[in-house]
């Protein structure tokens, strides 16, 4: 009995140091970070203000259209063709959705991809069974939700399977997309959901999204990113924990400011790197300097 109660007074013991030792990671990040998360987010809106996007089928396919439901289906589709293909896929992609995607995916068009040798070929770099997996999911499943395919929307399936199942519109995605050949689904789910569920920036604003839904995707080279401004982060939890602690109004914003770095990188790459260089130096030795002596090494943002 005794030697039970040891140990639990030792986990509690252990389990306080960490908050302790969390706490204080997080209060001197704060701290030192202040005026280089300002212009941080200074990044960020100027990046989203000037409107110009890198070429991603999720931002750019659903782009094309109007109407709501066109752009629910062609942002669908566009979550299995790859980041760094050619602008003649996703071409090749609109040529296939036509001009209304949503008649295309209601009037199952998306059934001649799955026979013969058709199911073979690929249309915008993605192999065409995939298509008409995807779609058929997405049929079957607003047809047993509604009764049949009405106009409401695929917004219909992801919010009905959100209320009924009491979890977010991203679990709800998950459950839709799994098995259907969406590679790398954690990050695109992510995207999608800050395409269609905000305002600004690439974000169209056409579903209702919670709040906890809307976290920053994951994109490639941004865990680097964010190690260059928080380099001791994995002492206070994970990516999604840093990425609060940044302090953006919405937590997917933070991809913004990641976008617009990498453009003044290209830019101006010496004085990022001077910039990322004396901010690691004076992380480290917990030199705190004015806001003045920040502005004098920060990279002008051209946009």
């Amino acid at each position: 009995m005794m030697m039970r109660r040891r140990a639990l007074d030792r986990a509690i013991e252990l389990k306080e140091r960490e908050a302790v030792r969390k706490r204080n990671v997080t209060d001197y990040f704060l701290y030192f970070s202040k005026h280089h998360r300002v212009w941080l987010k200074e990044l960020a809106v100027r990046y989203k203000r000037r409107g110009e996007f890198p070429m991603l089928p999720l931002l750019i396919l659903p782009s094309y259209y109007d109407d709501v439901r066109d752009k629910e289906v062609a942002a669908f589709v566009a979550l299995l063709m790859k980041e760094d293909g050619e602008y003649a896929d996703i071409q090749a992609m609109r040529c296939l959705l036509g001009d209304s995607p949503w008649q295309w995916f209601k009037e199952r068009e998306f059934v001649s991809l799955s026979v013969g040798d058709t199911q073979r070929e690929r249309t915008g770099g993605v192999v065409n069974w995939k298509i008409a997996k995807l779609m058929s999911r997405l049929w079957e499943e607003l047809e047993s939700m509604c009764g049949a395919v009405v106009d409401d929307g695929l917004f219909a399936i992801v919010g009905g399977i959100a209320r009924l199942s009491r979890c977010t519109c991203f679990d709800a995605l998950t459950y839709l997309v799994t098995d259907c050949g969406v590679g790398n689904y954690f990050y695109k789910l992510r995207l999608l959901l800050m395409v269609l569920g905000t305002s600004d920036g690439f974000g169209v604003g056409v579903w209702d999204v919670e709040q906890q839904s809307l976290g920053c995707p994951l994109a490639d080279g941004l865990r680097r990113f964010i190690e260059t401004w928080f380099p001791d982060y994995r002492r206070v939890g994970n990516v999604d924990d840093a990425i609060r602690l940044f302090g953006f109004e919405e937590e997917c914003d933070f991809l913004y400011a990641y976008l617009g770095y990498r453009e003044l990188q290209r830019s101006n790459p010496t004085g990022c790197s001077l910039y990322a260089t004396r901010y690691h130096s004076w992380y480290s030795i917990d030199s705190r300097r004015k806001r003045y002596r920040w502005e004098e090494i920060q990279p002008e943002i051209p946009f």
